[in-house]
């Protein structure tokens, strides 16, 4: 071969090398070749884009934890502008919520504890935990104390303001472990004085349990109890409003929003069960009462087997 030649096939090999690399001779190659030659050679990162968590407004004594949302604990104000806000009944009024509903239009309010059926918003549900199983499984605490004690001749008390439908939970959970169980009713005036001294008048009377619905009423009734070495209850010891607050998390996460309705949680949701009891009563008892609430989570009725 001439110089010429050789010459010539090596300028040719020259050039099918730059094309191939398309690195600093100025040539051109798709894309996509030169991707996978890089690939081939070192792995390529994949980055995750973090995405930001859904931020729920929580008012009140309650504790969101729900995948894909970041609770806001502050005040009604300070929780403008969420998606949504999560307010305990316990901590504000139902007509300072829908204010604030009224004012954020395009935030939704949903109130733990309470029904919204009075003030109907588009963007206001009321989470409303059932008391009728509530008052029924104190009652059947109320009947496993009441045997323990006293046997079928024992006594118990539903104390405070005349609520029958709640008594009368009571008093069914009651005579479901203790069919021969006296039943008293309390009724007293909405104020503190009043429902301590109802709740005395039930122990001097012989009752070994004293129940009550909640708030100032029922504080003071069970210290009435508990100053007489009785046992005490009220609604709130078998309620677990975060159970309701955080299936409505969970559903605003999915882009599900309530407004203008009642949601009822009960003991099949986890919202009703035994959350704590009076420590006077014993490990055993607890256990039974554990029990018992298992039962009403299940569908069925707490029986006298639990005892």
């Amino acid at each position: 071969m001439s110089i010429f030649k050789r010459v010539k096939a090596a300028a040719l090999l020259a050039v099918l090398i730059c094309a191939a690399a398309a690195a600093g001779c100025g040539g051109t190659v798709d894309s996509a070749t030169t991707t996978a030659a890089r690939a081939k050679t070192r792995p390529h990162p994949t980055r995750t884009v973090a995405k930001a968590g859904l931020r729920i407004g929580v008012v009140g004594a309650l504790h969101v934890r729900v995948p894909g949302a970041v609770s806001d604990p502050g005040t009604l104000r300070q929780s403008e502008g969420n998606a949504l806000v999560v307010v305990s009944a316990e901590s504000k009024d139902l007509d300072a919520v829908v204010a604030a509903a009224d004012a954020h239009p395009t935030s939704h309010y949903a109130i733990v504890g309470a029904s919204s059926r009075t003030k109907r918003r588009p963007n206001v549900a009321g989470l409303v935990l059932d008391d009728g199983q509530a008052a029924l499984l104190g009652g059947v605490v109320a009947g496993l104390v009441a045997g323990d004690q006293g046997g079928q001749d024992a006594r118990v008390a539903w104390v405070g303001p005349e609520e029958r439908r709640l008594a009368g939970a009571f008093a069914r959970g009651t005579h479901t472990i203790v069919p021969g169980a006296t039943v008293l009713r309390a009724w007293s005036r909405d104020n503190p004085a009043s429902c301590k001294e109802a709740a005395l008048g039930a122990v001097d009377r012989g009752a070994v349990v004293v129940m009550a619905h909640g708030g100032t009423c029922a504080q003071a009734a069970l210290a009435g109890a508990h100053e007489q070495n009785r046992v005490g209850l009220q609604l709130s010891d078998f309620e677990f409003p975060d159970v309701a607050a955080d299936a409505v998390v969970r559903d605003a996460v999915a882009g599900v929003y309530h407004g203008s309705e009642d949601v009822v949680f009960g003991a099949a949701s986890g919202a009703i069960g035994i959350r704590r009891l009076d420590p006077r009563i014993s490990p055993d008892l607890a256990l039974q009462a554990r029990t018992a609430a298992q039962e009403l989570a299940s569908g069925r009725r707490p029986s006298a087997a639990s005892g």
